[in-house]
């Protein structure tokens, strides 16, 4: 199996949730009120600033959906999931539920993309314009229309 390599075809943006943005200035906020407390050694909230920032800001940054000629990349954080189209077995909307547990699960919002892979891994992705990827996935996949 040969994997192009080049420019992706397409790219879908991922989504940030407005619960995301909240989560990444509590970090923010509680490393401020830390550096705050008299006696409280300047090691503890930059600490705390750049553990935040290494783990909730690539997630706003590198997080998009690639597609090229033979596959879909997904990049989320620090993160690459590679999927080939001949291995999706099924697009559908991501529900959270117990049968759509993945472990690449590459969202920073509810609503997202459920994509059915159990060669390469299920992934749930969240992007702007959730149904044009899952009509261009299907269409990429040869899966035609799916409820």
């Amino acid at each position: 199996m040969r994997i192009y390599r080049g420019n992706p075809e397409l790219v879908f943006r991922g989504k940030v949730a407005p619960w995301y943005g909240a989560l990444s200035g509590l970090v923010a906020a509680a490393a401020a009120i830390l550096a705050l407390q008299p006696g409280m050694p300047a090691g503890v909230p930059a600490a705390l600033l750049v553990a935040g920032a290494v783990v909730l800001w690539p997630a706003v940054v590198r997080n998009r959906v690639e597609l090229y000629r033979d596959r879909l990349e997904i990049v989320f954080g620090w993160g690459r999931t590679i999927i080939l189209y001949g291995h999706v077995t099924g697009v559908r909307p991501y529900t959270g539920s117990s049968e759509q547990f993945t472990g690449h699960k590459c969202t920073a919002a509810l609503d997202g993309v459920f994509i059915e892979a159990p060669r390469d891994g299920d992934a749930a992705v969240s992007v702007i314009g959730n149904d044009n990827l899952m009509g261009e996935l299907r269409r990429r996949a040869g899966l035609g229309e799916q409820p």
